[in-house]
């Protein structure tokens, strides 16, 4: 019965620098998971946002098309009356098909944009009409100002500079453990046991 032991000095410093590597690694991903979660809360907003504006887009081309079909009953009963010639019906016609034809895609890429919030909310199709309403929403304002402090502040606080510094730090502490290898290990090993003969 027995068991060996072995014991490497890090006489280098080459463990030392395996688990500064180690570290940076674990740090960059938490870096990195914290640029993910940057992008896909900006990704959210501006989804929002162009819903928003998509709505009022819509809105507004509604709007000019009931004033439109307005203005083109006008013009025909004035052509009728005969003040004024049949290329001001036409031109009156004319504008309010370019019109609707505006409405379509306002209203495609309003879809399309609801459903890309739910994908990036993580929730089913449809499932957000409730929450964002039947109505057009006000579209959200910009801050009039954003501290921004000093600007070596503004870029160590990005996660994906940070990702990138730890990501050298790593790679520096991996080049430290590869030049230790190139120098002879001292180590410690012994044996503990017991032998019996019957």
């Amino acid at each position: 019965v027995g068991f060996d032991i072995a014991w490497e000095l890090d006489f280098w410093g080459k463990f030392r620098r395996a688990i500064e590597a180690a570290d940076a690694n674990v740090l960059a991903s938490i870096a990195g998971y914290d640029n993910v979660l940057v992008l896909l809360v900006a990704q959210v907003a501006d989804t929002y946002v162009a819903i928003r504006a998509a709505e009022a887009q819509l809105k507004v081309a509604r709007d000019n098309v009931a004033l439109q079909q307005r203005s083109v009953r006008i013009t025909e009963a004035r052509f009728r009356g005969g003040d004024v010639g049949e290329l001001d019906v036409l031109q009156a016609r004319t504008q309010l098909l370019g019109t609707q034809a505006t409405i379509p895609p306002l209203q495609t890429a309003l879809q399309q944009a609801r459903l890309a919030l739910g994908t990036l909310l993580g929730q089913p199709p449809g499932s957000l009409e409730e929450l964002l309403g039947p109505q057009p929403g006000v579209i959200p304002a910009a801050p009039p100002a954003i501290e921004g402090g000093v600007p070596t502040d503004l870029l160590r606080r990005r996660p994906d500079v940070r990702q990138a510094e730890l990501a050298a730090a790593a790679q520096s502490a991996v080049v430290g453990v590869a030049e230790a290898d190139l120098y002879p290990s001292f180590g410690l090993s012994g044996f503990l046991g017991v032998v019996a003969v019957d």
